[in-house]
């Protein structure tokens, strides 16, 4: 075989074109005679180099390999005559297919219409990793029948797509979705009830799904590093809640002070797969959960940690000095800022930071890839100090100080202007007993508590003693000590063998949990909680983990590729890819219908590539009847 140039003349523009092809020589009756056998397109290799790169491709067609590949540009443009090889193979074989299946009807154009259009792309990605996670089987163990495997899927899915109540998911279900044409069990006529019962069902079976899906996800995306992320979040319920255990008032994430709430605590591993969830009621402290936490640990330590026990982080909300030494005596390794402020004892150090202290990073490009937050988003100093436990990692991160410098004095606007509010009602003798104005800067106290610890605020009286007639309000010296330590926090670790960086480093990935937390809030219906009950509740909480599951899988397969675009974009994408319902007439006045998937835009084409997903969809034609 060799290669052969062509040149082609562009009679209108007058311009030349130069095209490549490997020809091959072969012998017949008629004496010697020579056949294209591959289109190469222009090659910018110099002609010298032609005889090695019909050599190594006259090995690939063999499906041998050729020393001469050996040379990158060689290897290079055997790779590229070969796509076009098998691209031209595969647009033949389905021209041949195509035609051995054709079916031919002669159609009026006038009346072709569409109808029972159906979003397919998200619901396709997320079927597919339904059934990647073996959830199906996982459910089939627990005791459920073919139609409920189905029904639960279809309600989870429906959590993920488009979050909404059980009635709502119900209609979106049977109206807007190909999703239901996807599951191995006819649901069209699913009722509102049946979708209630299916959750009280899995939530009856939570902690045999869990564990099965942790094996499953454990097997199959492996974390690099054993690590443990756990916190704490709560989300507020609609209505009074009377006959709900979990609904409880308590401090609200969302500032919902006037509704009932509902805790939820989830554990997740480094790659932000969730190991398992806990439900509690509204008013739970959230140091004090951690023994449950351990205690299902230890419990089903067996199926999860099988290994070794993995490192636990913790925020300071949870890392408790009674905690720090429940962690220690059941011998878990944990990274954890804690509760108290630790930072006050190394306010000499802090001082220096950023000329003694190691910088670990610059801003733009770790966040730009993902690997830091906003919080985390400038440069970071950190110092390593060994304690008798383990060590202490002392950082300063001017993302925090500048967001911490922020919200400070954002606070101490609002609380000197509501100060001179009180002046000024004093001044107007709208308000002047001592007892009123005492009980007004009480409430402020009580308001800016962050605040008002910084200054001395007293009161001036007139002759009587009974009435004020001003407010004084002097800053103390120690407000220029908190300015010091803004941006600054400790992480405490037993892992004295890891550098300061690594460490912090380690911590950092807590914000995998916070980033699940924010998923279930905004992409995943979590909130608000409409039922009454409080199983129904803590089973809308956990079809919510589940519909996680899925979600995290689908980003987690979408990063490896170097694709980092968030689940709700690949939703807004793929939204337009649609399944729909083709009405044509026939030249004899039959009407057909055909049910077919749209052709793939190449945008949908990326994802599904990515995620290697195929549309398992068939075109399904029916005769209708006749037009009258």
């Amino acid at each position: 075989m060799f290669i052969r140039e062509y040149v082609t003349n562009n009679k209108t523009t007058k311009t030349k074109y130069i095209t490549h092809r490997l020809v091959e020589s072969y012998r017949t009756e008629s004496g010697p005679k020579q056949r294209i056998i591959l289109h190469l397109g222009e090659i910018a290799l110099p002609k010298s180099e032609w005889p090695k790169l019909a050599a190594a491709l006259q090995a690939r067609l063999s499906g041998q390999y050729s020393l001469f590949e050996d040379e990158p540009s060689i290897a290079e443009a055997a790779k590229h005559a070969m796509e076009h090889y098998r691209f031209v193979k595969i647009k033949k074989e389905d021209d041949v297919q195509r035609k051995a299946t054709a079916d031919f009807v002669s159609v009026d154009l006038s009346t072709v219409a569409v109808c029972e259009s159906r979003s397919l792309g998200t619901g396709l990605i997320c079927h597919d990793t339904f059934n990647e996670l073996e959830i199906g089987t996982i459910l089939k163990d627990c005791g459920l029948s073919k139609k409920q495997v189905a029904l639960t899927e279809a309600v989870i899915l429906s959590r993920l797509i488009s979050p909404c109540s059980d009635l709502a998911s119900r209609e979106w279900l049977l109206n807007r979705t190909a999703l239901l044409e996807l599951l191995p069990y006819d649901l069209k006529g699913i009722g509102k009830d049946l979708i209630y019962e299916i959750a009280d069902i899995l939530y009856a079976n939570k902690d045999q799904i869990e564990t099965s899906l942790r094996e499953v996800e454990k097997r199959d995306y492996p974390a690099a590093t054993t690590l443990f992320l756990y916190d704490l979040t709560n989300t507020y319920l609609e209505g009074s809640c009377e006959n709900n255990s979990f609904a409880k008032r308590g401090k609200s994430k969302e500032k919902r002070l006037d509704c009932p709430l509902i805790t939820l605590a989830l554990v997740v591993d480094s790659a932000g797969f969730p190991v398992f969830s806990q439900i509690y009621s509204g008013n739970q402290s959230e140091p004090l959960t951690l023994t449950d936490i351990l205690k299902k640990l230890m419990k089903d330590g067996q199926e999860i940690l099988k290994e070794v026990k993995p490192i636990i982080v913790m925020d300071r909300g949870i890392a408790t000095l009674d905690n720090m030494k429940l962690l220690k005596e059941a011998h878990y390794s944990y990274i954890v800022i804690e509760r108290r402020e630790v930072e006050k004892f190394y306010e000499k150090e802090f001082e220096t930071a950023k000329e003694t202290f190691e910088k670990i990073l610059t801003s733009s490009d770790k966040k730009k890839k993902g690997i830091i937050s906003k919080e985390e988003s400038l440069s970071v100093y950190v110092k390593k100090i060994d304690i008798e436990s383990g060590c202490r990692v002392l950082c300063l991160s001017e993302g925090r100080e500048k967001k911490e410098q922020a919200m400070d004095k954002l606070k101490e606007e609002r609380f000197l202007k509501d100060l001179e509010n009180l002046r000024k009602s004093i001044g107007k003798k709208t308000i002047k007993l001592v007892e009123k104005v005492a009980e007004r800067i009480g409430r402020l106290k009580q308001k800016y508590s962050s605040i008002t610890k910084y200054y001395d605020i007293g009161l001036i009286l007139d002759e009587t003693q009974r009435n004020v007639i001003n407010v004084t309000c002097l800053k103390k010296e120690i407000r220029e000590q908190r300015s010091t330590l803004t941006g600054c926090y400790v992480i405490e670790t037993d892992h004295s063998e890891l550098s300061g960086s690594e460490i912090w480093h380690l911590y950092t990935t807590l914000t995998k949990v916070e980033g699940a937390f924010k998923h279930l809030k905004t992409d995943l219906g979590m909130r608000p909680v409409y039922h009454q009950l409080g199983d129904r509740s803590a089973a809308h909480l956990f079809i919510s983990v589940l519909a996680y599951h899925i979600l995290n899988t689908i980003e987690y397969k979408l990063n490896k590729t170097g694709d980092c675009r968030s689940f709700s974009t690949i939703k807004t994408i793929l939204s337009t890819h649609q399944r729909t319902t083709v009405i044509l007439t026939g030249e004899d006045s039959q009407i057909y219908h055909v049910r077919v998937s749209g052709t793939q835009e190449s945008a949908h084409k990326e994802i599904y590539t990515a995620l290697n997903i195929k549309d398992p969809l068939k075109r399904i034609k029916t005769l209708i009847g006749k037009r009258l």
